[in-house]
């Protein structure tokens, strides 16, 4: 199984759109990258989002090409403030590919735990980490951007 921990794209400011979602350039930058990983064979089973908006839409441009047939679910506990050990028992019973779309600080303090360790990724806009079950624990397999 792998763990996909994704950061949404682009989104505009509060004064442009109260809700956040996704600028035209976050949209687009979010469906290049799918394209790129579609090309390379990454798909998901199973996808996961915070309750904002430019969470949800960066999981859905994601499911277009690479989980046609799924729906992503939002889930309770991937806000930016949110206790991501709260979801560490939960992953480890995953048994299938899957994807989690949400914010900063979150996907990095996730990452951290995860690993064991600090990591010195950086997380910008639309960053996606692949990790990698390995001798019961995690690993970066790689990491891309937009």
């Amino acid at each position: 199984m792998k763990l996909y921990l994704m950061r949404h794209g682009q989104a505009a400011g509060e004064q442009q759109d109260p809700q956040q979602g996704l600028t035209s350039e976050g949209r687009q930058a979010i469906e290049q990258l799918a394209r790129r990983l579609e090309q390379q064979g990454i798909r998901f089973s199973q996808i996961f989002h915070s309750d904002k908006t430019r969470a949800q839409q960066t999981a859905t441009i994601m499911r277009r090409l690479l989980a046609p047939g799924i729906a992503p679910k939002m889930r309770g506990g991937l806000r930016p403030n949110d206790d991501p050990r709260l979801l560490i028992k939960e992953i480890e019973g995953w048994t299938v590919d899957t994807l989690i779309t949400s914010h900063l600080p979150f996907i990095p303090t996730l990452l951290s735990l995860l690993t064991g360790e600090l990591q010195n990724v950086v997380v910008t806009p639309g960053t996606i980490i692949c990790l990698q079950q390995d001798n019961g624990g995690w690993v970066i397999e790689w990491v891309d951007a937009p």
